[in-house]
Parts: structure tokens; C-alpha cells; sequence
């Protein structure tokens, strides 16, 4: 359908699928409609345990749905299909109540403090996450015969050769979150809350 409507010229080359397309945004605005009713509900919603259990419910559901339905459509985030939908979301909606239940009723809260400056500004947090990728795969220097990326530079360099592929793939990773959690933890300390 993508070919058909905007063309081969217009399409993000990955193997021939593009997975933002056309199809896939209607499932992707679903995604969000879905977390907006779930916050809806939290919201109207007094009783903690009332909270906890509709959600368990919610997620139960989506979550039974998607993968049942997974038989006739697979479940697949690259084209952002409706039973990846209705998975993650009851995924997240039973974690979610999970959450609620250890840290709300039980009090357990020493454990979550690492997260609670991604939760004070989290857009913002997001959108820096997405510059500083931009920035690290763009900013190149001269190393041996050519050019290459901080990025590159700290993944193919440093990481690759001392903790192979995968491992090195997952230590990047957890290296970029540190980095954006640190700017977001300094926020978090002096009381600064960003609106985006």
C-alpha cells in the first residue's frame, strides 16, 4: 500500500518495508489512545486498589488479545501491527499495576530513585536523548586513514574489541542512557522542571 500511495522514491528503504507508513500509523495512534485511557482512568479513579485491579484487568485483556490474535497477525514492532498493540499495552498495564502495588501500598521506594529524574522531565529528557544520538553519529574526527564518529569511536573501538558484538551493543546502550540520565538527574536535584 505505501508503494502504491507514496511511491518507491518516498518510502524508507529497510528490505522493502516501511515502517512508517501508512498502515502502521493507524495501530501507532491506537497505542497512544490506549495510554491516554489508561492514565484517564487512573486519574477518575480514587480507590488504589480499585486502580490496581482495573488495570490488572486492562492489561490481562490486551495482553490475551494480542497474542491470541498473534496466530492470523503476527506479532511485529517493525510495522507496528495491531497485535504488537494490544501486547505491549497490556504489558505495560499489568507492569504498571505491578508497579503501583510495590511502591504505593507496600512503600517500597528506595529501589525506584534512579528513575525518578526520568519521570520529572520526561519529554524533555526524551527529545535530548534524540540530539545527543544525532550529535554523537555526527560529530567526526581524524582517526587512522579517515574520519569517524564519536559514536562509532566508542562502540566499534572501545567496546567491540574488549566485550565482543551483542555485549558491547547492550554496554553502548546503557552508557547513552547514563549520559542523558545524568543531565536529567542534575535537573532533578535542582528542582528544575522543564515544559516542552
Amino acid at each position: 500500500m505505501d508503494r502504491a500511495v507514496l511511491g518507491v522514491q518516498h518510502i524508507y528503504k529497510d528490505n522493502g518495508i516501511e515502517p512508517e507508513g501508512l498502515l502502521s500509523t493507524i495501530p501507532a495512534i491506537a497505542h497512544v489512545l490506549i495510554g491516554f485511557c489508561c492514565g484517564k482512568m487512573m486519574m477518575e479513579t480514587k480507590d488504589i486498589y480499585e486502580k490496581i485491579l482495573r488495570l490488572l484487568l486492562i492489561g490481562a485483556v490486551l495482553t490475551f488479545s494480542g497474542l491470541l490474535l498473534s496466530y492470523g497477525c503476527p506479532i511485529n514492532k517493525k510495522i507496528w501491527s495491531p497485535t504488537f498493540v494490544l501486547t505491549t499495552c497490556g504489558m505495560a498495564s499489568s507492569l504498571l499495576a505491578v508497579l503501583i502495588w510495590i511502591i504505593d501500598v507496600k512503600g517500597k521506594k528506595t529501589w525506584c530513585r534512579f528513575f525518578e529524574s526520568f519521570g520529572i522531565n520526561p519529554l524533555f529528557m526524551y527529545v535530548m536523548g534524540a540530539v545527543y544520538g544525532i550529535l554523537l553519529g555526527n560529530i567526526r574526527f581524524s582517526f587512522g586513514e579517515g574520519m569517524i564518529s564519536v559514536q562509532r569511536y566508542v562502540y566499534a573501538e572501545m567496546l567491540q574489541p574488549a566485550l565482543g558484538d551483542y555485549p558491547a551493543s547492550l554496554a553502548y546502550a546503557l552508557l547513552f542512557v547514563s549520559l542523558v540520565w545524568a543531565i536529567g538527574y542534575v535537573l532533578y536535584k535542582k528542582q528544575i522542571y522543564i515544559k516542552i
